[in-house]
């Protein structure tokens, strides 16, 4: 078993660097795109287009963070990184709408992904790089769903804060019970399907925020941060919901 997961970390690696240029090209062409918008008049280019322009490159920072990341291991190195990612956050939004928001939102995105890191990669060993691949599909399509019920609809989702808040608490006690009771398959899968349900809210708030926002770069950092936090939590509870479906 340990020869496989070496084989299959190493594949992985062998997989990463193939890819790194374009990666790295496609995270190039990103900034320049924001570049261009911000030259631009501010309300010559659409909020969603803003918050998109800015989402793709923090995504893609995260993922250099979570191969960055793959080996961290300890609470002290966790606490650590969720510790930096808070301040992060504030520390965007203080800086608005200003141009330093690019590289803040790349910084913070590479931190929050070196936190997936391990979850990633031991995903990967236990099931190979598949699972990972269908869990970002997964949470892509149902943000991409989402995002068009919220904004093409006249639904008012702002009575859904109250309830996903108070399920986010949920999920929250559940997992610190987690650390310290192993719970069975099927409790985790339950668990891993209310917590993407949370999310799948969280995904419709926010894009019903962003259809009625002001047309600002300053809402735009505001909304990527919170658009952000939804793919990486729905990912993550689509991910352990994969991985426990295929355990027995």
């Amino acid at each position: 078993m340990e020869n496989m997961d070496t084989l299959i970390a190493r594949e992985f690696q062998v997989q990463a660097r193939a890819v790194r240029p374009l990666v790295l090209l496609t995270l190039g062409a990103l900034v320049v795109l924001v570049g261009g918008l911000r030259i631009l008049p501010e309300e010559s280019t659409p909020l969603t287009v803003k918050v998109m322009s800015l989402l793709a490159p923090t995504l893609a920072t995260a993922s250099a963070g979570a191969y960055v990341g793959r080996n961290l291991r300890g609470w002290i190195t966790a606490i650590g990184l969720l510790v930096v990612s808070i301040i992060g956050l504030f520390v965007i939004r203080a800086a608005g709408g200003s141009v330093a928001a690019i590289p803040l939102l790349m910084g913070w995105g590479f931190i929050n992904g070196m936190m997936l890191g391990p979850l990633i990669s031991a995903a990967i060993a236990e099931a190979g790089p598949g699972v990972v691949m269908q869990a970002l599909t997964g949470t892509t399509a149902v943000m991409v769903g989402t995002g068009l019920v919220a904004m093409v609809t006249s639904i008012d989702f702002s009575f859904l804060m109250p309830l996903i808040f108070v399920g986010l608490l949920g999920l929250i006690v559940v997992g610190l019970i987690g650390i310290f009771v192993r719970f069975s398959r099927t409790v985790n899968l339950a668990y891993s399907i209310f917590g993407m349900v949370i999310f799948a809210g969280y995904f419709l708030f926010d894009f019903f925020r962003l259809s009625r926002s002001e047309n600002t770069w300053e809402a735009a950092a505001r909304l990527t941060t919170s658009l952000y936090l939804d793919f990486a939590n729905f990912f993550i509870y689509l991910l352990q919901f994969l991985m426990s479906s295929r355990r027995r």
